[in-house]
């Protein structure tokens, strides 16, 4: 048996990398908070450390919001430089949730998941599914980048490195992240992106957000905390592409 799922969740894929490579600081506002000194540096050292920080990350949490062609889509995910996450993505045809460990791929959804993806077979693929975990096919792959934070921070980092910071400005302000203090670092240009910088060392970003067309927001926390992410047992998993 051979089911095909997973066609409008992989639009998140490129959905969230654009909206990471959409949401490029490049102006300027900061943050009040101990680290006050840190405001008067420059756009260009501060996405430096940002990068440099951002770049040292084994591990790291994101979750947020995002459109794709007007439709809201979710991420609540951890993920690691060795490929490795765990969490939830939403579409508009209901709710994943990704496990990723040693290159395999697993996920759960729920009813509204199936209803969409499995049409008049749903009620039959949600009664032999149940509370296991369905091993991932092709229809995976894609979706599974964004499970490797090596992979994923590439295109993220680029936007830490401006080809020119030319009429950029630093503001004081008040902005927190979370109750940190931040540098906010803000596009004002068409694309109205925005980047918030850890005012106190390490200088990660904790934000980054685009109000524009394909508004969207994506907080990053957990830098480096230990992460247990384990495969599921055999018999807590299902195969559809090796039943007969």
């Amino acid at each position: 048996m051979t089911l095909t799922v997973l066609r409008r969740p992989l639009a998140l894929t490129l959905s969230l990398a654009a909206l990471v490579a959409g949401s490029a600081a490049c102006g300027g506002t900061a943050s009040s908070g101990k680290d006050t000194s840190y405001a008067d540096e420059s756009p260009k050292k501060i996405l430096a450390d940002a990068k440099a920080s951002m770049s040292s990350l084994e591990s790291v949490h994101l979750s947020g919001t995002g459109l794709d062609d007007g439709a809201e889509m979710t991420i609540d995910m951890t993920v690691s430089t060795a490929g490795d996450c765990t969490g939830t993505i939403g579409t508009p045809d209901g709710e994943m949730t990704l496990l990723v460990v040693g290159g395999k791929a697993w996920f759960k959804a729920d009813r509204a998941f199936w209803k969409a993806n499995a049409g008049s077979d749903a009620d039959a693929v949600l009664a032999m599914v149940g509370k296991k975990w369905v091993v991932g096919g092709d229809d995976l792959g894609d979706l599974t980048g964004l499970c490797d934070w090596d992979e994923l921070s590439d295109e993220f980092l680029e936007l830490l490195v401006p080809s020119t910071i030319e009429g950029l400005t630093i503001k004081k302000s008040k902005d927190q992240v979370d109750g940190q203090p931040v540098i906010k670092l803000e596009d004002r240009s068409s694309e109205q992106g925005t980047i918030y910088v850890r005012a106190e060392e390490p200088h990660y970003v904790v934000k980054v957000s685009n109000t524009g067309k394909d508004a969207a927001d994506v907080v990053f926390s957990a830098f480096d905390e230990p992460t247990e992410i384990v495969a599921p047992k055999p018999r807590q998993q299902i195969d559809f592409d090796n039943m007969e």
